[in-house]
């Protein structure tokens, strides 16, 4: 197989679209050996299919393929890989933006909650249920209380 060239940093042919074994395609830039693959900030191409006046539409997006994840490279086994493809101009340039308003984003997260933190708040969800539960009943009995010892 012939080795992959790459671009500078940044040129817009540098950016490759890769379709996995899965049907999701990644675009980011690649590097490849004969058994593995790496790819760094990978965004995932999504299509949303929607309505409108003249018919069905489809709206194409990028966005993060591992959300929860810090990392920025990831690495495949050519066997997971279907194809690999130069991304034209108008997606490279759309890809930057995106890469680039998600690393803005990113900054500005509030940091995760602790374990304590996350604890409390699905305490009081759960307390939020019963508080519920016990409201759906008195709706269901009219807001009367029944006595267990007394039958009428």
């Amino acid at each position: 197989m012939e080795e992959i060239k790459t671009n500078e940093p940044n040129h817009p042919t540098d950016y490759r679209l890769v379709r996995l074994i899965d049907g999701s395609i990644l675009i980011g830039t690649i590097e490849c050996d004969e058994r593995y693959m790496k790819i760094q900030n990978p965004l995932e191409l999504t299509t949303i299919p929607r309505m409108s006046k003249h018919g069905l539409k489809e709206d194409t997006t990028l966005c993060r393929w591992m959300p929860y994840s810090t990392d920025t490279e990831f690495v495949f086994t050519k066997d997971k890989i279907i194809v690999i493809s130069t991304a034209d101009a108008g997606l490279a340039h759309f890809y930057e933006v995106m890469l680039e308003k998600l690393e803005t984003e990113a900054t500005q997260i509030k940091p995760h909650l602790s374990a304590r933190e996350i604890d409390e708040i699905l305490d009081m969800a759960e307390r939020m249920s019963e508080f519920e539960r016990e409201e759906e009943m008195n709706d269901l009995i009219g807001g009367y209380v029944i006595d267990s010892k007394t039958c009428h």
